[in-house]
Formats: C-alpha cells, structure tokens, sequence
C-alpha cells in the first residue's frame, strides 16, 4: 500500500460557513493504491474556528459496490481553543480498478438557548433542536489492483494433532489457527476432506478487532476425525495474499500419518476354561455339590438383588447438553442401532429430552 508524499494538507479542502462559526474539512492521509481486499487508512480530520460545544458530527461511512468503509478511530480535542476532531476510516476495494470515495457526514447544530431549555425541563420542550447539514468530504481516489487470493495482509498458518496413534472410531482432534492481520473478517470454513474418514467440523471461532490493516487476531477451526483404519491427514494448503512481499504466498502444514490399531473384540477377552478329567467319583460327587450349593445361593442372591433400591445406570451419553453433542457421541459410538434416532434429532423432530428416554430403553451398550 502506497502513501501520498507528506500529509494532504493542502489538497482536498472543504470550508463551509453558519450560524457564526466555520468549520473545514480536510484529507489528512490516504493510500494511493490498495490490492483488492487489502485496508487502508483514510484519515480525515474537522477544524472549527471555535471550541464548537454546540456541534456534532454524525459520521458513518457507508461503502458500495467498489468499496467497504468503516470507523476505525476517531479523537476530539482542542487545540489553541479550535475544536479538532479527526476520524479514520477503514476503506477495503472490493473491485478492480480505480476506486473513488465519496463519504457524507451530518453536521448537527444547537443553540444554547436549546440546550437549557432542555435542561430545566421546559414542558414544551421534550429535546434538543438541531439545524442539520450534509457535509461532502473531500473525494479520495484510490487505484484497486487485482488480486485472485480471498485473504490478504501478513498471516500464518499453524495445525495441531492431539495425537497420531488411536484405535479404531477413536477421534483424532485436529485444531487450524490462522493468525496476523489482515481481512480476517473474510475467512471461509476450510473444508477437509480425507477417504475413508468421517470428517466433523465446528464453525470457525473469531477473536479478531477492527485494525489499521483489517483486523488483527486469530481464527480457530476444530476438526474431530473417525476412521476404522489407519490415514493420512494431507496437507492443509491456504492461498493469501501478502501485503509486505505483494505477492500471492501458499501457507500450508505438513502431511500427518495416523495409525489406528484394531479395537478389542469382547469373544476374545476371555478364553474358554481348560477341561479336566477326574480321577474319582468322590471328586465329581463334592464337585456336584458344590454346583447344587452355588445355585441355591444364586437364586437366594437373585431375589434378594431384586429387592434392593433400584438406580439408574449412567450411560455415555448422559452428559450431553445439547442435541448437536448427543449426536456426535452416538455416531462416535459406531452402533447402527442408534442411526434412527440421530436422524430425527438432526431433522429436529426430537427433542434432547425424549432421545434419552428412547435411548433408556435401549439394552446397555456402553456405561460409565
């Protein structure tokens, strides 16, 4: 981004008269030339012949089709008794080109008289009286310069993995930051998708401000990753636009492998019991004994066990607050039985409430 040699003083001067005092706008600063989606600061800034204490100004820039403006800053104060008050708008081209701003602001006057009128609380007077008057700042015209890259300004790129060995419908969380400034505002999702895994994303979280070249700070994307067999996360490639260099520059991340080993299948956790030959009757008969002994107290537990105060078993998906997370813990479960009720809950025809009820019902899965 280019800026004008020195301050633009003396270009773009606009003096108006009224109501016993002047005032003069003028273009401090202004860049040149701007890439398309790249900011740039237009300060403009309101001298009074006076300390001014019966004027407002009402500024908000409002853009086109060629151009975004917003306030960035803006700082009253005076000076040797005359009233200065300076703005900084925010103008970002949205179009190739040459670009021209044209910005309005209302310049409101009250007579004192008014102002305590309002004060005493006359009952004809219910609130301040002003005398308005559109005022034309000076026209900036700025060169828009393609660029084919969504994000501009000075960014990086970083991705984390939890972890890179899990067994089998074991998430993988994988967490992409973007971080700078720039037109951060402009971020798109980023989209990933890899064969064989089922991909879950969050919406993007945006702790970003207003900034002289956009906005400065950092975006977060979280991404859960389920696969029965081992994969490859690719490389995550992202096309920006640098603002120091001035050309297009690829930030992107290292290609990660994930093993995933096989789950437990519950057949073989325990192996079938060794079968003996005894050697004489009285070992079958005492034998025998005991197995009669054992199912008459087996039966005297049972119902002694029925009569015991009956309590809830907590389940994996108890904790789950909203439908969106009790859809993800039953799809991470990997059970079929379950597709039916998170299709409705996705359609939004069952609540989270009645999905649990339906889920109680369910033969015991998986518990904590």
């Amino acid at each position: 981004m280019k800026r004008s040699l020195g301050r633009l003083v003396a270009l773009m001067i606009l003096s108006v008269s009224g109501w016993g005092a002047t005032y003069q706008w003028k273009v401090l600063e202004a860049p040149q030339s701007l890439y398309v989606q790249q900011s740039g600061v237009v300060r403009y800034e309101c001298t009074f012949s006076t300390n001014a204490a019966d004027y407002t100004i009402a500024f908000q820039p409002s853009g086109n089709e060629r151009y975004k403006a917003s306030i960035l800053t803006q700082r009253d104060r005076i000076v040797e008794g005359k009233r200065v008050q300076t703005f900084d708008v925010l103008i970002t081209p949205t179009q190739e080109g040459s670009v021209e701003v044209a910005l309005d602001a209302l310049m409101r006057h009250t007579t004192f008289a008014s102002i305590e009128n309002a004060s005493i609380g006359r009952d004809n007077v219910k609130k301040y009286d002003f005398d308005d008057e559109s005022a034309h700042l000076p026209k900036v015209l700025i060169a828009a310069q393609a660029n084919a890259a969504a994000l501009s300004g000075e960014l990086s790129l970083e991705v984390r993995v939890d972890k890179r060995s899990v067994v089998a419908h074991e998430p993988v969380h994988l967490s992409l930051y973007i971080r700078g400034r720039g037109n951060l505002d402009q971020y798109i999702p980023y989209e990933l998708n890899i064969s064989g895994v089922n991909v879950f994303a969050e919406e993007p979280t945006r702790d970003i401000t207003l900034d002289t070249a956009g906005f400065s700070g950092e975006i977060r994307q979280e991404f859960a990753l389920v696969s029965e067999q081992s994969f490859v996360i690719p490389k995550i490639s992202i096309e920006v636009f640098d603002t120091q260099s001035q050309k297009i520059k690829r930030l992107y991340s290292e290609a990660v492998a994930i093993e995933v080993a096989q789950g437990f299948e519950r057949t073989n956790l325990l192996d079938p019991p060794a079968l003996r030959d005894w050697s004489s009757l009285a070992r079958f008969a005492l034998y025998g004994s005991l197995v009669l002994a054992g199912v008459v107290l087996g039966e005297v537990a049972r119902r002694v066990w029925k009569m015991r105060p009956r309590r809830k078993r907590k389940q994996f998906y108890d904790d789950a607050k909203t439908s969106k997370e009790l859809v993800m813990l039953l799809a991470l479960s990997g059970e079929r039985v379950y597709e039916p009720i998170i299709a409705e809950l996705e359609a939004g025809t069952l609540d989270l409430r009645e999905a649990k009820k339906r889920l109680d019902a369910y033969p015991a899965r998986s518990s904590v």
